[in-house]
């Protein structure tokens, strides 16, 4: 009967290890960076913080944390962008009117320059109205794309005057309005585009080494430069190869980031861009198949980075508080916040966010992977799992070489 027991504590003790849930420790992650906030004597706001370069070399991504003195603070991760606030105001043309059970207007945008698209369009009236218009957006009058539908009105001084057009590059628009509207459009919007943030690396292309259908190209990569698009440039204008990219992974094992079939033409510029499945800032080497073609000659390599940036809502700053960011955990899961907890697109048109930087990255004196996170909570888990499967074994044997004993004994 002890027997028994102590099996059913055991089989208890197994099911039960998977749920145990705890904070996150810091001292499971070896890097980290202290935040620097130049305005820390402050009420609510937001602060946003662009990673650099010695995050992407020691990070894996999903193991980003950050705290405020100690306890973990949700965040929200996106691209970094360099932030257009150049606009100008152009007149647009009105091709067509129809004033019957509905007002229809048909305009025309100007031509928009390389890198610009149209935000808003101006509308007054000389009388007061509330209407309800659907606006239809096209790259010509025979054809329009997109459909909302947009509320206006004029009350006195009061009044909505604008559409929000949102960021298009179309320049067609009909709008159908309630009758006895009277609209007039006296500008359209055009602004530059917001673009996006990125280092690169150029490396040094040495002779590859030939094989018996393709070149091996090897890229120390010294600087341990990261990368999540590889860029090459070879003299050939047009050609179609297999290609394979390959990197370091823990200084040891070669893991396979892009392969497959590249078709490049000369319209499609100098470069070819390939996306990696993971960020790599490690040696790396690009294996090009050439079957029975003529080999491929290689110019030039760039290796590009985009930059992202973290948002987090910092409440009641003071000359005490301490923000930190750790990484550097390969095992550790990816966060999971609650949307509400980090800043919204609504917030951040409500709010402008307070820049502040990363101070220089130091090795955690803390570090030491706690007993009941990965990895050694894995390999516990499993310890405890195959003990479990052999206890029940024996027990099994047991019942079973007794059952033997009673029959002999009984025969």
């Amino acid at each position: 009967m002890n027997k028994f027991y102590q099996f059913t504590i055991l089989l208890f003790l197994l099911s039960q290890s998977s749920l145990i849930a705890r904070p996150l420790p810091v001292e499971n992650f070896k890097y980290k960076k202290e935040i620097s906030i130049s305005q820390k004597n402050s009420e609510n706001k937001i602060i946003k913080v662009l990673l650099d370069e010695e995050f992407y070399k020691h990070s894996f991504y999903g193991d980003l944390r950050l705290t405020k003195n100690g306890e973990i603070v949700p965040y929200k991760i996106r691209n970094a962008e360099e932030i257009s606030k150049y606009t100008e105001k152009l007149k647009p043309e009105l091709l067509f009117t129809k004033k019957d059970e509905l007002e229809i207007y048909v305009l025309e945008l100007p031509k928009l320059p390389e890198g610009m698209s149209y935000s808003k369009l101006t509308v007054s009236s000389a009388y007061d109205y509330e209407t309800s218009i659907t606006l239809k957006l096209g790259d010509n009058p025979d054809k329009f794309s997109e459909t909302k539908n947009v509320f206006l009105y004029k009350y006195g001084t009061q009044s909505s005057g604008e559409i929000d057009l949102g960021n298009t590059k179309f320049r067609y628009v009909r709008l159908e309005v309630e009758t006895g509207s009277n609209l007039k459009f006296p500008s359209v919007t055009r602004t530059k585009e917001n673009k996006n943030l990125y280092f690169e690396r150029t490396h040094q292309v040495t002779s590859p080494t030939l094989e018996e259908s393709s070149v091996l190209f090897s890229f120390p990569n010294e600087n341990q430069s990261s990368f999540q698009t590889l860029k090459l440039s070879f003299e050939e204008k047009n050609w179609e190869r297999y290609i394979t990219v390959r990197g370091k992974v823990n200084k040891k094992e070669w893991d396979t980031v892009f392969q497959g079939t590249i078709n490049h033409t000369e319209k499609d510029g100098l470069f070819t861009e390939i996306p990696m499945s993971s960020t790599l800032s490690s040696e790396f080497t690009v294996q090009i198949e050439d079957g029975e073609n003529e080999t491929l000659h290689l110019k030039d390599v760039v290796t590009i980075q985009p930059l992202e940036e973290i948002l987090f809502f910092a409440d009641n700053l003071s000359n005490d508080t301490n923000y930190t960011l750790y990484y550097g955990n390969p095992y550790q899961w990816a966060a999971n916040f609650d949307p509400y907890t980090y800043p919204s697109e609504d917030d951040l048109r409500e709010i402008t966010p307070t820049y502040a930087k990363l101070e220089k990255e130091v090795e955690n004196p803390n570090f030491g992977y706690n007993l009941i996170y990965p990895p050694i909570s894995g390999y516990i888990t499993t310890a405890l799992f195959y003990l479990g499967i052999f206890t029940l074994l024996f027990f099994i044997f047991s019942i079973l070489k007794s059952k033997r004993l009673v029959v002999k004994e009984t025969v």
